[in-house]
């Protein structure tokens, strides 16, 4: 995803390099999977596959799935925005904040996920991610992982 690829002063960020890793989340109702700058693969939402998704929600009570959010502009509801993305404001080189609005209807607006990447040199092989539902449909994602860290 060209998006995906950003630079903040003299740090060149590309995310593309998390697209092979589908990342795992959990909560109290909910089971989550993502797959940074890609479409999540079919077996990480038991089964659940809708074109473009990029992250998927389980609701373990109801066993339903939605989207958290569609690879940019490929969203099938409006506004169908592309991902934002800003540096992390822990400072420079610190990792790379991407925010995505064209997930699926939730409660009469649209998901909302602002996932923090943070560089975490320690983390190769980054599977977890951390997910947090500040209000209803608005998630806050952690993501740690040596692809967050800037390009050398």
């Amino acid at each position: 995803m060209d998006s995906c690829r950003q630079t903040f002063g003299s740090n060149k960020y590309d995310l593309n390099r998390l697209s092979e890793f589908t990342l795992f989340g959990s909560d109290d109702e909910y089971d989550y999977a993502f797959t940074p700058c890609a479409i999540v693969k079919p077996d990480a939402c038991h089964g659940h596959t809708v074109s473009n998704e990029m992250s998927c929600q389980y609701d373990r009570s109801f066993h339903m799935w939605s989207t958290m959010s569609f690879i940019d502009s490929k969203s099938p509801w409006p506004p169908n925005a592309n991902a934002s993305y800003t540096e992390n404001p822990d400072g420079p080189g610190t990792g790379i904040l991407m925010t995505t609005t064209n997930g699926d209807p939730c409660f009469g607006v649209t998901r909302y996920m602002r996932i923090t990447f943070i560089c975490d040199k320690t983390i190769e092989q980054p599977a977890n991610m951390t997910v947090v539902e500040w209000i209803r449909c608005d998630f806050h994602v952690e993501v740690r992982a040596a692809q967050a860290c800037p390009i050398q």
